[in-house]
């Protein structure tokens, strides 16, 4: 998949895109690490490293639903909680907005991981999300 390229949106969370190269991988920042493309910008590679992350999490947990990046519409129902990019659990608040159980402000260097965020914010700046098993 080239960069910068989503595929095509899918049903139940699902994308329909190229073979990844990078099917191993679990985390957004490892298959990040292992891009190498220097014409390619780093916001670019950024999402290829989601769209690939979410690739791999398919394949490797099938009983769970990924939601990736190009995945805009939050679910009904929407899950209660969900695991981003990097393995960090998110939850649901009774308003809709999604916030992350383990923030910690005394070790966490990015504010905006205490931000209450929609359903878009979190699946394009966290993505790739996954769901507990049997989650539609």
């Amino acid at each position: 998949m080239s960069a910068g390229s989503a595929g095509s949106a899918g049903s139940a969370g699902r994308t329909e895109s190229a073979t990844q190269p990078l099917v191993e991988l679990a985390t957004v920042t490892e298959a990040f690490d292992r891009l190498e493309d220097p014409v390619t910008s780093d916001r670019d590679r950024w999402v290829t490293a989601q769209h690939a992350a979410a690739e791999a999490r398919r394949r490797q947990h099938p009983g769970r639903t990924t939601w990736a990046p190009n995945d805009q519409e939050e679910p009904v129902p929407a899950p209660t909680e969900v695991v981003d990019g990097e393995g960090q659990p998110w939850t649901r608040t009774g308003n809709g907005t999604w916030y992350m159980l383990s923030f910690n402000p005394a070790t966490c260097e990015d504010e905006r991981d205490a931000d209450y965020l929609t359903w878009r914010e979190l699946v394009d700046e966290y993505g790739p999300l996954t769901g507990n098993e049997g989650t539609a």
